[in-house]
């Protein structure tokens, strides 16, 4: 079994594309086909067998949703990093043995609880540090035509970034500085790789670079063991980031 981090804080701003859908509510909340969107994230959750505790960050315990296996809600800590340590920091207090601890966002509605044991069994390693998972152009456009996803191009293909992970906890406040720069920059694929060096930004920007030496890499320059992980499950890289992706999600599930 292994214990989850879901990510539900952030309430979208008057200048976030969301904010006409929220209206200073928490994005989490956003009505999708009926249900609350972490909801349809908790659903998938619970129908996955190998998933044991969920602590929910950044979101309070409002009634609008539930499951059996939400064992604590954590009040938003302040920033992305501190809500992910917050919830290291709970699960490793109730189990100061755990390898693993998946971390998932909230507003990948379309995931699915049959996804999440995929990924769980293609990331059973404990040895890897880190694993992230990719969605490939051609599996995201073919499911998603027009989701209008971000690409980093390596010489293995073109891949957005996933929303659901597999982490082991230790690396998180031992790589603190590492983490609040990568995810300041999530949204910058060249500002990560200048923050690799000069050897990867060169290479990635000419597209010869590979997953395997970006894995070395990283492990190289900041002992992390991180495996890119290419999952066949678009789904799980579908964030509902702006209104037009929202409603790809909606008339999915409605379908």
């Amino acid at each position: 079994m292994i214990d989850c981090i879901l990510m539900a804080g952030g309430v979208p701003q008057e200048e976030d594309l969301l904010y006409e859908d929220t209206q200073g509510q928490p994005k989490a909340l956003l009505d999708v086909a009926g249900k609350p969107m972490v909801q349809w994230v908790l659903d998938a959750l619970d129908d996955a067998p190998s998933v044991g505790d969920i602590v929910v960050v950044g979101l309070a315990d409002t009634g609008m949703v539930a499951s059996p296996k939400v064992a604590h809600y954590l009040p938003d800590q302040g920033s992305m990093l501190k809500n992910i340590l917050g919830g290291i920091d709970w699960v490793l207090e109730r189990n100061p043995q755990a390898q693993q601890v998946l971390i998932s966002s909230s507003d990948i509605p379309l995931l699915t609880g049959a996804m999440v044991e995929r990924l769980l069994a293609q990331a059973a390693d404990p040895a890897v540090d880190v694993y992230h998972t990719i969605v490939s152009r051609e599996k995201m456009e073919q499911r998603f035509p027009g989701s209008r996803r971000s690409y980093v191009h390596f010489s293995d293909g073109d891949f957005a970034a996933g929303d659901i992970h597999v982490v082991a906890p230790h690396i998180g406040h031992k790589h603190r500085e590492l983490w609040d720069d990568l995810l300041d920059s999530r949204k910058n694929a060249l500002r990560q790789a200048a923050r690799l060096g000069p050897v990867f930004f060169v290479k990635l920007m000419s597209r010869r670079l590979s997953l395997a030496e970006l894995e070395r890499l990283v492990r190289d320059k900041f002992g992390i063991n991180a495996r890119a992980l290419p999952v066949d499950d678009p789904e799980m890289g579908m964030d509902a980031d702006k209104p037009f992706q929202l409603e790809i999600c909606r008339r999915a599930l409605t379908q």
